[in-house]
């Protein structure tokens, strides 16, 4: 009897033989091969815990939080995260050692909350009642080592159908202070990735994260000498945690050893509450901190990820607001010396108002200053320019690669070229335009008809490469000082064609969109300010200085009560959202902007005011 084989038997069968003629040298078939760790570690942008919530023991409300909701992860992600920790508790969900199906189950489902959004997806064991995080002892190794193959073994067979977006972690603080302790956790750390890797499928190469001692940077870097081995290379990551210093980041009352820090980094010092301003641990001791870990794992191509990072928001200092400020200043400071250095951040979100970034009910944004700090850090790491396309025509404002002085500017459609990236350069009120490619600045060209093409010539102090910035709705018009036209499309539509300058009107040629080439939150054009407020200073507001290379100060008079600040860049972008705590004092803000021009929105009991501003 002739035997008919089905498609998929001979789509498996022709698999094999290519696999066997191309890949036979590999220990793990390469049709079931996951991406490698630092692949996948190099799509991991910013991340965000779940906490307090699957970890609780013993259940998802114990500790105060209500159920995870896909509401509450499509917020996340909306907010510019793209990776979410899961802290899970296991033993207590488990009878003669065999984990609850119901729980394991509600695991799952948050799991899926966050994969159907695209985003990578990390479960641990964490706290757990500290059977193992209290104990890497060797008179508990046999005992911890048994209940870590069991639970891993279950957790890793559950889940080996996903893929690459979803990473297990061995532990979460593991309590290691000495080499002892250290040997110890290394035999936990073995036997979970043997546990993982015998399960097959995707498990086979999954990226599995391990928990340096006690996630303390130092103690990782002095003692974590030696890595787990594995049966395939080039999967495995390494897990820190940073609150430093904890004076500043949870200290919750003065103690024998140390007092509560309010204010954190350069130019956020109290000067009236100067016995809580940090003395050590400032943004120097973030380098020093984390570029061990650059050096040790990264450097060697293991990837690391801070995966709990966070200052706590404190309601008592006397200067509230430099105190928020400070706070914002630090989560920016760690995340982008992370992304500086190839790490992974992950925020601490304990879900109440101390860490908390997101309503854990409603799902609404309750701390938009930190969110807009950490996505500005999680940006910083990258080129820093901008593209500016015109509204009318479509193309973007583009270099055409000549560096000629008084050649043209053109216009083109996108092709992610550096001859389509500027770098924004402050020069009093004015900006200058940089393009990334020619080296070039946008020049005016002393032109000053109708129509007139916009060219490109070295750096000078020449007015003609200073432009004015407006605001035009949701987009920006850009005025040369000189020649007083507006830099317009002409309704060109075609690659190549000539940038030109133009008196002004209400032609969407004269309105561009700004997108910069960082990662950046978008806000609607409807939050962007009429350009017909900006620069008023009246008598209910005043903002100084401007510019400013630190702080400005918001003062309202005694008649006027602030009950929201916004900060806009010149795209129309949500870069900070202020409610003050107090609606008439002196308010500093400004502090973690990059050096750019920005349209600040003032809403009081007598209207909404808006200025432009110039951090330098």
């Amino acid at each position: 009897m002739k035997h008919h084989l089905s498609l998929s038997a001979l789509l498996k069968r022709s698999c094999r033989w290519l696999l066997a003629a191309t890949c036979i040298s590999l220990s793990v078939p390469a049709w079931c091969q996951l991406p490698t760790a630092q692949q996948v570690a190099s799509q991991m942008k910013v991340g965000w815990n779940l906490g307090n919530t699957l970890e609780a023991i013993c259940g998802e409300n114990a500790w105060g939080n209500p159920n995870a909701s896909q509401a509450l992860i499509n917020a996340v992600k909306a907010a510019g995260f793209n990776t979410v920790r899961i802290p899970c508790a296991w033993d207590c969900h488990t009878n003669n050692g065999v984990i609850d199906a119901t729980w394991i189950a509600r695991v799952k489902t948050v799991v899926d909350y966050c994969i159907s959004n695209n985003m990578y997806v990390i479960i641990n064991i964490h706290w757990d009642g500290g059977w193992l995080e209290n104990n890497c002892t060797p008179s508990a190794q046999n005992a911890v080592n048994a209940k870590q193959q069991n639970y891993w073994t279950q957790i890793a067979n559950y889940f080996k159908n996903y893929n690459e977006r979803l990473l297990f972690a061995s532990a979460n603080e593991p309590a290691v202070s000495d080499a002892t302790g250290m040997s110890v956790l290394l035999s936990y750390h073995q036997t979970f990735i043997n546990a993982v890797r015998a399960t097959g499928g995707n498990n086979s190469s999954r990226s599995l994260i391990i928990q340096g001692p006690s996630t303390n940077i130092d103690n990782t870097y002095n003692l974590m000498n030696t890595m787990p081995t594995d049966q395939i290379s080039n999967r495995l990551m390494v897990e820190v945690h940073y609150y430093a210093p904890w004076q500043f980041c949870g200290l919750t009352a003065d103690a024998s050893w140390g007092t509560m820090f309010y204010y954190w980094g350069n130019g956020y010092h109290s000067t009236t509450q100067t016995d809580r301003n940090s003395t050590w641990g400032e943004e120097s001791e973030v380098e020093r901190a984390l570029g061990l870990m650059k050096t040790k794992f990264v450097d060697n191509g293991i990837p690391v990820i801070i995966g709990e990072f966070g200052a706590i928001k404190r309601t008592n200092p006397s200067d509230l607001s430099l105190h928020l400020a400070s706070r914002e200043y630090f989560n920016k400071y760690v995340t982008s010396s992370a992304k500086n250095k190839g790490m992974i951040p992950v925020y601490w979100d304990n879900g109440a108002a101390d860490f908390g970034l997101f309503n854990r009910s409603t799902a609404a944004t309750s701390d938009e200053g930190v969110i807009n700090a950490i996505m500005q850090g999680a940006g910083g790491a990258s080129s820093g320019y901008i593209t500016l396309a015109n509204r009318a025509t479509g193309l973007l404002m583009d270099g055409m690669g000549t560096t000629i002085n008084g050649s043209n500017c053109s216009q083109w459609s996108n092709s992610g070229s550096y001859n389509q990236q500027w770098a924004l350069e402050t020069t009093g009120s004015y900006v200058k335009l940089k393009n990334r490619a020619t080296g070039l600045y946008l020049d005016g060209m002393g032109r000053t008809s109708n129509g007139s093409i916009a060219g490109q010539w070295t750096t000078s102090s020449s007015n003609n490469q200073q432009w004015t910035m407006e605001s035009a709705g949701g987009f920006v018009k850009f005025k040369n000082r000189a020649t007083g036209l507006y830099l317009d499309g002409l309704g060109q539509t075609a690659n190549g064609a000539d940038l030109g300058q133009w008196s002004t009107s209400s032609s969407y040629n004269q309105q561009w969109t700004s997108s910069a080439t960082a990662n950046a939150r978008t806000a609607a054009p409807s939050a962007f300010v009429n350009n017909s407020t900006i620069d008023k200073q009246t008598s209910q507001v005043v903002i100084y200085p401007n510019p400013s290379s630190s702080n400005f100060n918001l003062v309202p008079d005694n008649n006027e009560n602030i009950t929201l600040v916004e900060i806009f860049d010149i795209s129309g972008k949500l870069v900070e959202s202020i409610k003050p705590a107090t609606t008439k004092n002196r308010l500093a803000f400004g502090g973690s902007l990059q050096p750019n021009t920005y349209i600040v929105k003032v809403t009081g009991s007598k209207g909404i005011t808006s200025f432009k501003i110039i951090k330098q």
